[in-house]
C-alpha cells in the first residue's frame, strides 16, 4: 500500500503543478505583422511640402502637366487652396490645359468619380470661355437610366448627377450672362433633383442672395422646390449664435419640415403570469 501511495505522488503533485500552471497564465496580447500607420496629422504635414507641377505648355506637355497638377490637387491640403487658384488662374488662357481637365473629366466620370470631380473643380476654378463650353457639354449629358440599383436608386445615374452639379458650380462662378442663362435653365428644368438644387444655391451664391436673383428663380422653378430658395449656408466664419438664429427663422417660415412630435403611446394590458405548464 505504501509502495503504491509512492508510485502515484509524482502523478498527483504533476496534475496540481498542471492545474496551478493553467490558472496562472495569462492571455497574450493579439500579434500582428502589420506596421502601424503613420498618424494623418504627419500626413498631411508632408503633402503640404510637395511642390506643384508647373501648369504651363502646349500639346502633349500640357496634357501631361495638366494629369500631374490634378495629382497635385487632388491631394492638396486646405493650407495650399491659395496655391491652386493662382496657378489655375494663370493657365486661364491656355486651352490646352483646360481641354486637358475636361478630357480627364469625361473620360474619368465613369471609373473614378473624385478625380473627374477635381477636374470639373479646376477647370470651373479657371473661369474661362474654353471651360465653359466644356461644363455646358458636361451638364448635358444624358443621365442614365439604368445601372445598379440601390434602395430604389440607380447609383450611377446619381454619380453623374453630383459631377454635373459640380459643373454647374463652375457656370454659375462665371457670372456671365450665358453661363447664367444655362444656370437658371438647370435649375428649371434638368431632370435630377440634385441638380436643380445646386443650380438655385449657385446662382443665388453668386449673385449674393439679391432679391433680383432670387425672382428669377422663383418664376421658373418647380413649386415644390421654391424651399430651396431659402436653404441656409453657413459661411466660413459664422458664429454659431447668428446661424441658429437663421435656423429658427427658416424654421418657422417652413413648419412642413418639422418631424411630426412624439404620440403618447396606448396603455397596454399587463401580461398575466400564470403558472409554468406541467410536464
Amino acid at each position: 500500500m505504501t509502495k503504491l501511495i509512492l508510485v502515484l505522488l509524482p502523478v498527483m503533485l504533476l496534475q496540481h503543478r498542471i492545474s496551478a500552471n493553467a490558472t496562472e497564465t495569462s492571455a497574450q496580447p493579439p500579434n500582428t505583422q502589420s506596421r502601424p500607420s503613420q498618424q494623418p496629422s504627419i500626413t498631411v504635414q508632408e503633402l503640404a511640402k510637395r511642390q506643384a507641377p508647373a501648369l504651363v505648355g502646349t500639346g502633349e506637355e500640357a496634357k501631361k502637366n495638366a494629369l500631374a497638377f490634378i495629382d497635385w490637387a487632388g491631394a492638396s491640403t486646405k493650407s495650399q487652396d491659395e496655391i491652386v487658384r493662382k496657378m489655375v488662374a494663370g493657365a486661364r488662357e491656355n486651352p490646352d490645359i483646360i481641354m486637358a481637365f475636361c478630357d480627364e473629366a469625361f473620360a474619368k466620370q465613369d471609373v473614378d468619380h473624385s478625380r473627374a470631380l477635381v477636374a470639373l473643380s479646376l477647370i470651373g476654378e479657371a473661369r474661362s470661355q474654353a471651360g465653359m463650353e466644356c461644363m455646358v457639354k458636361f451638364a448635358r449629358q444624358p443621365l442614365p437610366e439604368k445601372g445598379t440599383v440601390v434602395e430604389g436608386e440607380i447609383i450611377e445615374r446619381t454619380n453623374l448627377a453630383m459631377l454635373q452639379a459640380k459643373a454647374i458650380d463652375g457656370l454659375a462662378y462665371l457670372r456671365n450672362e450665358k453661363a447664367d442663362q444655362f444656370v437658371v435653365e438647370a435649375a428649371a428644368k434638368n431632370p435630377s433633383r440634385i441638380v436643380r438644387a445646386e443650380a438655385i444655391a449657385a446662382y443665388l451664391w453668386n449673385h449674393n442672395y439679391d432679391a433680383k436673383s432670387r425672382e428669377i428663380l422663383k418664376s421658373v422653378i418647380r413649386k415644390d422646390e421654391v424651399i430651396f430658395l431659402d436653404r441656409l449656408v453657413k459661411q466660413a466664419d459664422e458664429p454659431k449664435e447668428s446661424f441658429n438664429r437663421k435656423l429658427a427663422v427658416y424654421l418657422k417660415t417652413h413648419p412642413e419640415i418639422m418631424p411630426p412630435g412624439p404620440e403618447k403611446a396606448e396603455p397596454q394590458p399587463k401580461e398575466t403570469v400564470g403558472r409554468p405548464p406541467k410536464f
